[in-house]
């Protein structure tokens, strides 16, 4: 029994050296897995590396909505539509699948004064998603009047013009 303690003690020992804390929170239900015969030998090592790389994509997720320096964290769920009755729930929703990055085309959200914290909110929730789906798609914040945004907007290849 004590050689067993032992190669324990010498796995914890490696994943700590190796610093892979997600594996190492994880390698006490795995042995005991194994010991019951509930786990194979590659089962268990799937679920080892599962374990720190989902830490990691976490630890990774964190530090990206912290540098991003986003206000925030909101939902699109929890946004009020019947505040802004003349918004259409479906164009947002369309935004929010992220369709636009894989066509490569860019999305200006343009509106009267009054509309914009919809725009920015759903600019945020957008980059917040988009940041969790792994996509390297930058937020790019327009400066400058709605009238050379409109101007630029018409000339931008795939540019769509959402009405409200």
């Amino acid at each position: 029994m004590s050689a067993v303690r032992s190669s324990r003690e010498g796995i914890r020992g490696m994943l700590a050296d190796l610093k892979m804390p997600g594996s190492l929170e994880a390698i006490d239900a795995i042995l005991s897995d194994i010991d019951g015969g509930r786990l194979a030998a590659t089962d268990a090592i799937g679920r080892l590396l599962a374990a720190q790389i989902t830490l990691r994509n976490n630890r990774r997720l964190q530090a990206a909505m912290r540098s991003s320096r986003l206000p925030a964290v909101k939902t699109l769920e929890s946004f009020d539509f019947s505040f802004q009755p003349s918004i259409k729930r479906e164009q947002i929703e369309s935004l929010h699948e992220l369709g636009f990055i894989e066509r490569k085309e860019n999305v200006v959200l343009l509106g009267p004064p009054g509309v914009g914290r919809l725009a920015w909110h759903a600019a945020r929730t957008r980059e917040r998603d988009a940041t969790r789906a792994d996509s390297r798609a930058p937020l790019v914040a327009a400066r400058g009047s709605n009238s050379s945004a409109r101007a630029s907007a018409g000339t931008c290849y795939g540019a769509k013009r959402f009405t409200s």
